[in-house]
């Protein structure tokens, strides 16, 4: 299978969580569109030798921006875009690392060091948690560098 193919399978995720999530019907053809395009945009990052946490966070505000932009031409909040966009992007797989390598430390007999394992379970760890975090700014920064123009 051609690997931008692969790309694609963010809208159905998106698709399904924007379900999840009652977004209108007529926003789900967005959700999918941003879900791909910033799943395309992390690939491209990470293509160009950088970090999946930089990645992430570039396609984050990518979806961000843009959730944004359509937000104030339909007049509906941006986060019933963005959010149901950028759930794939969650590091299901670094989670599962760092919870398997935790597993496989508790059943290491008493007399084995797990300080391999420990590692592994820290290294995976920190990644998710610093991807979701990317996740949560790249989503923001729209919100953080421009506030809404009708506050007071």
């Amino acid at each position: 299978m051609q690997t931008w193919l692969l790309e694609l399978w963010a809208a159905p995720a998106a698709l399904g969580f924007a379900l999840l999530f009652n977004v209108p019907p007529r926003a789900l053809w967005l959700c999918a569109g941003l879900a791909v395009l910033g799943h395309a945009a992390r690939k491209w990052v990470v293509f160009l030798q950088g970090d999946i946490v930089f990645a992430t966070l570039a396609a984050a505000i990518l979806i961000g921006l843009i959730a944004e932009w359509w937000s104030t031409r339909r007049n509906e909040p941006a986060i019933i875009y963005a959010i149901s966009a950028a759930i794939p992007m969650v590091p299901g797989t670094y989670m599962y690392k760092s919870v398997q390598a935790l597993l496989g430390i508790a059943s290491l007999p008493a007399t084995d060091s797990g300080q391999a394992l420990l590692v592994a379970a820290g290294v995976s760890g920190v990644k998710a948690v610093m991807i979701v975090l990317a996740l949560a700014f790249g989503i923001a920064a729209p919100l953080l560098l421009w506030p809404k123009r009708n506050s007071i």
